[in-house]
């Protein structure tokens, strides 16, 4: 009697144990097939970032989506949108010259012949993200746009006008501005003027070429434009979606 109750208990306790093994093993492969859903980085323990971290590889993404017009300086330049996720999120931005067969990257050059990643795609999109006005008021020999500068290890964001002269390169320049919305930035063929909203009366002169750093103060009376650009601001339609997004393992 006494063995069938040790038996009994014996057999008991393996069958507990089986249970066990294989509610954890359950609950390993749930855990694995959750992980490898996750479109984003991030996450605890390393979920979404590169092997040596802990977790998977981050994969290059495909965005097939129409391109829009997000700023038009006329009747044959514009800017425009691609493979983006969104408004706000990832793609690039291209200055166009329908009359001189002129499609130019706005943005640092050769960053679009790499595949976005997850990590890229969450980045905000420069030009849609500044917050004041620009206006174009150059020939069209010149083309000029807002990049963004972010420096990861501090959190700080800058913007820069980046100026390219076609047919004189040396006059090629970066001015660094405020995204204020109550400043009004204007590019020209020989300058980039700063106005802000509650100093009317006055510009900030940035030089083309660039001489400083530093602005020189004129009047507003002193300043005419000519041939300013459609648009004040970029824009963007947040309606038109990607029609697929396709994640690549590396």
């Amino acid at each position: 009697m006494c063995d069938n109750k040790k038996s009994e208990g014996t057999e008991l306790g393996l069958k507990i144990v089986m249970i066990i093994a294989v509610v954890i093993f359950l609950i390993w492969v749930l855990w694995n097939v959750v992980v490898s859903m996750i479109p984003t980085v991030g996450g605890s323990f390393g979920a979404g970032f590169p092997g040596g971290s802990g977790g998977r590889a981050i994969r290059d993404v495909e965005i097939d989506v129409e391109p829009q017009v997000i700023y038009r300086i006329d009747g044959h330049r514009f800017f425009t949108l691609e493979k983006y996720m969104d408004c706000n999120l990832g793609g690039f931005v291209y200055y166009n010259d329908t009359k001189k067969k002129i499609k130019v990257l706005a943005g640092p050059k050769g960053s679009d012949q790499d595949p976005q990643d997850e990590i890229s795609i969450l980045q905000p999109n420069g030009p849609l993200s500044f917050s004041g006005k620009f206006i174009y008021a150059a020939r069209d020999d010149v083309i000029a746009y807002l990049e963004r500068h972010e420096n990861s290890k501090y959190g700080l964001v800058t913007y820069s006008i980046v100026y390219a002269d076609i047919s004189t390169p040396s006059k090629n320049a970066r001015f660094e501005v405020s995204p204020s919305i109550y400043n009004t930035n204007t590019v020209t063929d020989d300058a980039v003027y700063v106005q802000v909203s509650n100093r009317k009366e006055q510009y900030q002169k940035y030089s083309i070429p660039k001489k400083s750093d530093d602005p020189e103060w004129i009047s507003s009376s002193d300043v005419k434009f000519n041939n300013v650009s459609q648009d004040d601001h970029f824009h963007c339609d947040n309606t038109i979606k990607p029609r697929r997004v396709k994640y690549i393992s590396n």
